[in-house]
């Protein structure tokens, strides 16, 4: 169990080694992500109720049209008033679901719209949550469309974000507020993805009946790895579950299991780094914290010593025995005299 308003590094690795396998023995990306959901709606509970702490739990990827199963492709042409969008055309697909409510288990029942089509550039800077999501993942619409092959190409290693809307209440990048944030009480957004190496993108959104600090998204962002690896163990023709035994399927393709291999590799790579990338912030963080330690303790022995300066004129001006020196208060009299005082 993980507490996320107390979230720490040591939890974030955890997870993200649970989450890194979910993706084994699967039969599709879909059952993959349905896994993922899962695990983190009800393994992220407040720690002194034990009460879940996300409302909701989704899991999104761009997916070609052509490619969508039949409900999927229908939830799109709705949205497109009955015209069919290019085979190629890239739509925000819901692959999974967990929360509160028995419907929202389940992605054919989770949301009104599982496929929004992505028609162009300009529609898809129209919709504020994945424009913002974008905007936050530090791409541009092009590369997330998969317009720009060869800056996507570059950019594919590299980009593993988080997507953080501290106050959901009002807020325009969460459109669903009369039918989640307001009913059930959502305080903050979070989600963290990043490019994968079929040319989609894929974004983990966690619903969080608590309000939580930028500083602790942040740390999900080394979980989009994990994610990104689990998801892509099967990516291959079996992203939805009615798909053929993907066993088969790379038993058959030794030209797969090299690509497979191939993969694997490039993402230890990044996890390696990610690792390392961590480890020198905590060190930078825990260097940090020392060097105020000794300011501060800097500090205080330079203000003990003015205070000892300070109080030892103080004493000598005091204890003058010919001169009389008071100390009185208004409405509070003598507080204080020295010896000339007493013997005067």
């Amino acid at each position: 169990m993980y507490d996320i308003t107390l979230f720490t590094p040591q939890d974030m690795a955890k997870c993200s080694l649970v989450l890194r396998h979910l993706g084994r023995n699967t039969a599709s990306m879909e059952a993959t992500s349905q896994k993922i959901v899962n695990y983190i709606y009800r393994h992220f509970c407040d720690s002194q109720t034990g009460e879940n702490t996300c409302g909701l739990v989704r899991l999104f990827k761009t997916h070609p049209y052509g490619e969508l199963e039949d409900s999927l492709q229908q939830s799109a042409r709705r949205l497109m008033k009955g015209n069919s969008p290019a085979a190629d055309m890239k739509c925000w697909t819901l692959l999974a679901a967990a929360g509160t409510q028995a419907q929202w288990n389940s992605r054919h029942t989770a949301a009104e719209n599982t496929a929004i089509p992505l028609v162009s550039t300009k529609l898809v800077a129209q919709m504020p949550a994945i424009s913002e999501i974008i905007r936050q993942f530090g791409l541009d619409i092009p590369t997330f469309l998969g317009i720009e092959r060869e800056r996507f190409l570059q950019l594919e290693p590299v980009v593993l974000n988080i997507f953080h809307v501290s106050e959901a209440k009002g807020s325009p990048f969460i459109p669903e507020q009369n039918s989640l944030v307001i009913p059930y009480q959502v305080k903050s957004v979070l989600g963290f993805g990043g490019l994968m190496q079929s040319g989609s993108v894929f974004a983990v959104v966690m619903f969080l009946k608590v309000k939580i600090p930028h500083s602790t998204a942040e740390m999900f962002k080394d979980l989009a790895l994990s994610v990104k690896t689990a998801l892509s163990m099967p990516d291959k023709p079996s992203v939805f579950d009615y798909s053929e035994n993907p066993t088969s399927f790379i038993t058959n393709n030794n030209i797969y299991e090299t690509q497979l291999l191939e993969y694997h590799v490039a993402t230890l790579m990044q996890l390696l780094d990610l690792s390392e990338q961590e480890m020198l912030r905590q060190a930078t963080r825990f260097q940090q914290t020392i060097d105020n330690l000794q300011r501060e303790l800097t500090e205080h022995k330079n203000k003990e010593q003015a205070l000892k300066v300070s109080q030892s004129s103080f004493t000598g001006i005091l204890n003058i025995p010919k001169n009389g020196i008071v100390r009185v208060e208004e409405n509070k009299g003598i507080q204080r005299f020295n010896q000339g005082e007493e013997q005067i």
